[in-house]
């Protein structure tokens, strides 16, 4: 059942038809319950809310509804044409965000809905009436000034999402966003992956796929009354084959709970069996798309800043200002990521005391943990600094200014850790950029600016030479 609710969830927040579905429903739901109120002719305000007749009505109601439809084939057309530009451009993972904006969706749902309510309201005047519903129609007037208002948003927000310079602080801000929420989520801490045994069985990926959430709480409950202990080795993000190896489980019987189980299976029994006896298959735990999206996957934004530095470095465009400032706009996340770096997942299972509440427990000493049940991986700062480092050197290598920007984002990331692993991955890559540059820089006054640089950030790891020396 979880696994239907997170497919329809999905399918509303990346799809482009649920939202403009549901305007239409609601404007058909509108539409027929105006359509029978008619207020007196008498009335003071009857000729407030539409002063001419049904005749005049009907011909407005046609024009809104014929009006609603051109725009809305413009709008569909402008789209197409910013996706793209965005694909061509930029990067092809951006194509999911640009169909998930608030614009896009927003200004199909606005004029599906007022071409709903306009055609509806229209097949329920009747011409032998004198007067039309005045209600329905002053309704469709106020939406005809709503739609204007959203296409001319449409439009400002079209030219201001096709900038580079919005894409770039756009990706820069969700991968900041998503990296808080999976850093200050449940069961994150440093605890280093268990050794995996020998007779641990294995889980594999039942089809091709993208990793777009894995949720560990039925797994962490299954593991936990049947004395299991899982360690997920893959990622949200992660690219999964049919058959690929995603996670291992193994027994330990004598530590099983058997409190929510099958009432058939006998408690005794099972815990006095040998782990390799124990027949018990985990639940589904991995939800997977055939591409990249944003949410658990908060490393989607660097690849995307990666993606357009490196087509900005291609032949092809040969735009190194775009590459270094994405390179610029990138070290201020990687450096989040360093300073509050997202931990594994590792689920412990609870002892008898330490569910009971007591009272100061600030002033007792910390309980130790009970036995792990569940460790999951996750994409560490050293692996994305070194997956970006890597590719602007690969393909910068002959652009000084890339190199010596590079240079500085390790020495800013220097600066903010103190993770040995960290430190040589920095340490790897600046000494890789040096014989990069030594390779492909043909001028000798460039290839000594990026050697400067790299003198200047050791110099600031070092002490200072005596005085006099």
């Amino acid at each position: 059942m979880k696994k239907h609710l997170n497919h329809l969830h999905s399918m509303f927040t990346s799809k482009l038809w649920p939202l403009p579905l549901a305007g239409a429903l609601v404007s058909a739901i509108v539409a027929f319950v105006v359509a029978d109120i008619r207020v007196p002719a008498e009335a003071t305000f009857a000729t407030y809310l539409w002063p001419g007749d049904a005749k005049a009505a009907s011909d407005m109601l046609s024009f809104i509804a014929g009006t609603s439809m051109t725009v809305l084939t413009t709008t569909i057309s402008m789209t197409l044409i910013v996706l793209q530009v965005a694909s061509g451009n930029f990067s092809h993972q951006l194509l999911r965000d640009y169909i998930q904006s608030p614009a896009v969706r927003g200004i199909v749902t606005v004029y599906v809905s007022v071409f709903t309510y306009a055609v509806l309201v229209l097949r329920s005047l009747d011409s032998d009436q004198k007067t039309p519903p005045q209600l329905a129609v002053t309704i469709s007037v106020i939406l005809v000034f709503l739609a204007l208002g959203t296409f001319i948003w449409y439009v400002s927000r079209v030219v201001d999402m096709v900038r580079v310079d919005t894409i770039i602080n756009a990706s820069v801000k969700r991968t900041l966003e998503y990296s808080d929420d999976v850093a200050e989520a449940d069961n994150r801490q440093a605890y280093p992956r268990p050794q995996v045994p020998d007779h641990a069985r294995r889980i594999t990926a039942d089809k091709f796929g993208y990793i777009q959430k894995i949720d560990l709480k039925p797994l962490t409950k299954w593991a936990e009354e049947y004395g299991a202990t899982v360690v997920v080795d893959v990622r949200p993000g992660d690219r999964v084959i049919s058959g690929q190896t995603v996670a291992r489980y193994w027994f330990d019987p004598e530590t099983a709970k058997l409190n929510d189980v099958d009432e058939d299976l006998d408690t005794e029994e099972y815990r006095e069996q040998s782990a390799e006896d124990v027949e018990q298959t985990p639940p589904s735990f991995l939800y997977l798309d055939l591409e990249r999206v944003s949410g658990e996957d908060f490393s989607l934004g660097l690849r995307q800043l990666l993606d357009i530095g490196v087509r900005a470095l291609s032949p092809g465009t040969n735009d190194p200002t775009t590459a270094r400032h994405v390179i610029g706009q990138s070290a201020s996340a990687l450096r989040e990521l360093v300073l509050d770096a997202p931990q594994p997942t590792a689920c412990f299972e609870e002892v008898e005391d330490q569910k009971e509440e007591k009272e100061d427990q600030e002033d007792k000493a910390p309980k130790e943990p009970g036995r792990l049940v569940l460790w999951a991986a996750v994409r560490t700062p050293a692996e994305m600094i070194n997956a970006f480092s890597s590719q602007f050197r690969r393909y910068g290598s002959k652009e000084p200014g890339v190199l010596i920007d590079l240079l500085q984002t390790l020495e800013l990331l220097e600066d903010s850790t103190k993770d040995p692993e960290l430190l040589n991955v920095i340490a790897d890559q600046r000494k890789s950029i040096v014989a990069a540059a030594k390779r492909d820089l043909a001028d000798e006054l460039d290839l000594q600016s990026v050697l400067h640089a790299v003198r200047a950030d050791s110099s600031l790891h070092e002490p200072p030479p005596d005085e006099g020396v």
